[in-house]
């Protein structure tokens, strides 16, 4: 009788990958449920397999209840009552009602624990303790369902509240217990280097070279070489890098093509190979693996945004070897998708405004800007809207339009906690280097806040992602401010010579106003 069912569980993972909607659809009148044998309830459930997801306080609930006291088998039917009831529990903002229903969803079925759920509740709540009981709890099934979305998630709630060492001794335990083995692989790099700060915390350099095995992206060796949280391991951190960070370099790149070779039709895995090949600074061999994509495309396939990172990189990487003209087609081509098809094309207009006026070419950066912030009024995060404004700042000012960033600057003001770099970088293309400084420097005396500020004065040549910018930095007033040279010295080093990228070293410098 309920093989009907079955079948929509695993739409609820879906359902909850980002908030749902505020308001649930006008419902249709329900028919007498309580006359009604379960047969017809089950017909009435089936003839629809998303109203009841899709009106979970109207519908589903009450539906799910009237089943499940008719079942023969109500367990099957018990849990999806529960997942209703924790959807219309999300809807009505009751976030603690639906953390608890989670919870009886996890003892119910303990080998399905929900795990994206129950995190997607604490972050509602701002919860760090609930979400660090969430993460304590789970049993090698729930790791398993451990995802990047939820971990970042996870991450967030624990360090905006102070509680980043909770989570990396969490790591710790999972990595010296052999969790990993139970963990999606995309997150045992982001895993491994919390694990291996709480090492270095508890003087635990024994762990240090089991550690660092996961951990092969260049962009983190940064951080490991410069953060003084890792000093205690840095011998065995440089040897790991190797010289300019070849070592950990080529290996990044053989594990992402063996990745993608395994499953060569997996988007994400063919970015993450892209990815892999710009970082260790093989621009154009990145430049010909992201072309396959054209490849696809000539075949009628569409384009997904595992696609649309590694053109992306292409471009990114058409900077790197001097070819601007080549990277602004490609952008240009990702600008004409259609946002309402494809909400992801967001982070490639505002990548494209970005690159435009980290390059000087001020009037056609603040055209690509007013783009991106059309869409990213629509389907953009805080975030994204402070890259938008940061834009804009600097591009207004550089075309003697200084006054009309008035309220671009207002806005990175008050969102500041959300974006500390992009609001230093917005002020002192506006050369107000005071307020610059003091927002950084009560950045890294928050605990909350210091990985963000550490974050705002990562020199050009170490962010291997996006291209090389002319842009103000953080670190250029650093002479002017000794307290704040301090303070960021007690964080941060300055990456030894012998290990600044080979990537950094084979960049084409950015000119102003190149390929206007």
């Amino acid at each position: 009788m309920m093989s009907g069912i079955r079948p929509f569980l695993a739409l609820t993972c879906a359902l909850l990958a980002a908030p749902l909607a505020a308001d649930e659809p006008a419902a249709d009148p329900l028919p007498d449920l309580a006359v009604m044998d379960a047969k017809a309830l089950v017909a009435l459930f089936t003839e629809d397999e998303n109203r009841w997801s899709r009106e979970p306080c109207t519908f589903g609930a009450p539906l799910l209840v009237a089943l499940e006291a008719k079942a023969a088998r109500p367990i099957p039917v018990r849990r999806v009552r529960l997942l209703a009831e924790a959807l219309c529990a999300d809807r009505e903002k009751r976030y603690a009602d639906g953390a608890r229903l989670v919870g009886e969803i996890a003892k119910l079925t303990p080998d399905e624990p929900e795990t994206g759920m129950a995190i997607y509740f604490a972050n509602r709540m701002e919860d760090p303790d609930g979400m660090l009981a969430v993460l304590r709890g789970l049993d090698d099934r729930g790791l398993g369902q451990l995802d990047e979305d939820d971990y970042w998630l996870a991450g967030r709630v624990l360090t905006r509240s102070g509680r980043q060492s909770d989570l990396d001794a969490l790591a710790l335990g999972w990595a010296e217990g052999g969790k990993l083995a139970f963990i999606d692989t995309q997150l045992h790099e982001s895993i491994a280097i919390r694990a291996l700060r709480a090492a270095a915390v508890a003087g635990r350099g024994d762990l240090a070279d089991q550690l660092l095995l996961p951990i092969t992206s260049p962009t983190a060796y940064i951080r490991l070489l410069t953060s003084r949280e890792f000093e205690p391991l840095w011998p065995q951190i440089e040897m790991r890098a190797g010289p300019n960070l070849t070592l950990v370099g080529d290996e990044h790149v053989r594990a992402t093509r063996i990745r993608f070779t395994n499953a060569p039709n997996d988007r994400d895995r063919f970015s993450d190979a892209a990815h892999a090949l710009h970082y260790n600074g093989q621009f154009a061999e990145a430049i010909t693996l992201a072309q396959r994509w054209r490849e696809r495309e000539a075949r009628g396939v569409g384009i997904e945004e595992g696609d649309a990172w590694a053109l992306n990189i292409e471009a990114y990487a058409y900077d790197s070897l001097g070819q601007p003209k080549q990277a602004d087609k490609v952008f240009d081509d990702l600008a004409k998708l259609d946002p309402d098809e494809h909400n992801w094309v967001v982070n490639f207009v505002i990548n494209r405004a970005s690159r435009l006026v980290g390059q000087g070419r001020w009037k056609q950066g603040l055209a690509a800007n007013d783009l991106a912030r059309k869409v990213a009024e629509m389907q953009g995060s805080t975030y994204a809207k402070l890259i938008v404004a940061a834009n804009r700042a600097c591009a207004l000012q550089r075309l003697g339009r200084a006054r009309d960033a008035a309220g671009e600057l207002a806005y990175l003001r008050e969102n500041w906690k959300e974006g500390i770099a992009l609001t230093v970088r917005g002020l002192l293309c506006h050369d107000l280097k005071d307020e610059a400084a003091a927002l950084l420097l009560a950045g890294l005396r928050d605990e909350s806040l210091r990985d963000f500020a550490i974050n705002a004065f990562q020199t050009d040549e170490l962010d291997l992602f996006y291209t090389a910018t002319i842009l103000p930095q953080a670190g250029d007033i650093l002479p002017d401010y000794p307290e704040l040279a301090a303070e960021l010295a007690k964080h941060m080093r300055p990456i030894p010579e012998a290990y600044i990228p080979q990537a950094a070293l084979k960049r084409v410098a950015v000119k102003e106003g190149v390929a206007r």
